[in-house]
């Protein structure tokens, strides 16, 4: 299926309570964002496609062809209630249950201190809501009919949408080392596990194909996926903009020695930096399938790399594949991961069914939103 993520609203609805007093959430808030590709804010990392907006802004604000803008928008703990979040950074609204049933509530990932590393999986399962088919406790999950059913609204099934917001990171520029694998399963064991998994960039070939990777991981919940350091994407903190379609990250955050202008990607913990598509993630044709369960591990910070004190009782984290290390050592909060609807797809006669309650819901008008504010 041909993903079109290339389009920019944000729409809001508001649900009325139901006669019977139960609640029907609002539907996932809309990011739609218009700007060609290839260009100089997106790359691909394995099966992921992510984008800067704070790039995309750059190169919006310098009047680049087919850049609108504007393409960030506000992340603080109050906007994520309307999303459906993976981790959060010490918050307090990871309450998946208030959107979609079943699913599993946020992590809650570090804010500082002296652990430098976050991984799903460290004896931080999250609470249930809903009877959830295929929980484990080393990874976030959510039933795949449920998530679709959430991506379906106003007559059309948008595609999914991963936004990554950094939180009160070590200084302006700071990078921090990612690494992600989304599993699609089916529980009845009667079909193989679908695998999307995260890369470091392919500095030869920034725009690579993201159904190219083939993941060689495994998870069938009975333990933690590892991986090593090689896996590892970088959400870069600085990055050299030579024009709309060639950029490269910034060796030490503050120059460019191949030129370029320098863009500051870190727009600290109220902005959106990073937004992630999964263009060969086909949810529709899984859930048709039988798939029935989503599940998400991520790993973030430094692993088997000592702070920048040298101090070995701070040492990171459980050891890698082939006893790898990742660094640096971000000492700020690990970050936001929530999902969003993106672009409405082609109808194709595979539209969820809408549950009872959507369909007696009311929704209120919505509210546009121009990109810099979560209401």
């Amino acid at each position: 299926m041909k993903k079109n993520p290339w389009g920019i609203y944000a729409r809001w609805g508001l649900a009325l309570l139901l006669s019977t007093g139960s609640a029907m959430a609002a539907p996932l808030p809309v990011y739609s964002p218009t700007y060609p590709v290839p260009n100089a804010a997106c790359a691909t990392n394995g099966n992921f496609v992510s984008c800067s907006t704070k790039v995309l802004d750059y190169l919006a604000s310098n009047s680049y062809a087919g850049f609108t803008g504007p393409y960030s928008f506000a992340a603080s703990q109050g906007s994520l209630l309307d999303t459906i979040v993976v981790t959060a950074n010490n918050g307090e609204i990871l309450d998946n249950g208030d959107q979609v049933n079943p699913s599993e509530n946020g992590f809650s990932t570090n804010n500082g201190g002296g652990k430098k590393y976050f991984f799903t999986g460290d004896g931080n399962d999250p609470t249930n809501n809903g009877s959830l088919l295929g929980d484990t406790p080393f990874s976030w999950d959510i039933g795949l009919a449920a998530l679709n059913q959430k991506l379906t609204f106003d007559g059309a099934y948008h595609e999914m949408v991963i936004a990554f917001d950094f939180n009160n990171p070590q200084n302006s520029t700071a990078s921090l080392p990612i690494w992600a694998l989304v599993t699609v399963r089916d529980l009845d064991g009667g079909k193989a596990s679908k695998y999307f998994e995260t890369q470091a960039l392919d500095l030869g070939d920034l725009f690579k194909d993201p159904s190219l990777y083939v993941s060689d991981k495994t998870f069938d919940g009975s333990g933690v996926t590892t991986p090593g350091a090689d896996d590892f994407a970088l959400t870069v903190g600085a990055i050299c903009v030579v024009n709309a379609t060639v950029s490269y990250p910034s060796p030490d955050g503050s120059s460019c020695p191949g030129g370029g202008t320098l863009v500051n990607t870190n727009q600290a913990s109220n902005l959106v930096e990073f937004i992630n598509y999964l263009p060969t993630l086909d949810a529709r044709d899984l859930q048709a399938q039988g798939y029935d369960t989503l599940s998400v591990q991520v790993w973030m910070g430094c692993f088997n790399t000592l702070d920048k004190k040298g101090d070995p009782d701070r040492t990171s984290g459980p050891p890698l594949l082939n006893g790898g290390s990742i660094g640096p050592c971000d000492t700020g909060g690990y970050g936001d991961i929530f999902l969003l609807a993106g672009a409405a797809q082609p109808d194709d006669g595979r539209l969820p069914e809408p549950g009872t309650l959507s369909l007696v819901a009311l929704l209120l008008g919505g509210l546009g939103l121009r990109g810099r504010r979560f209401r």
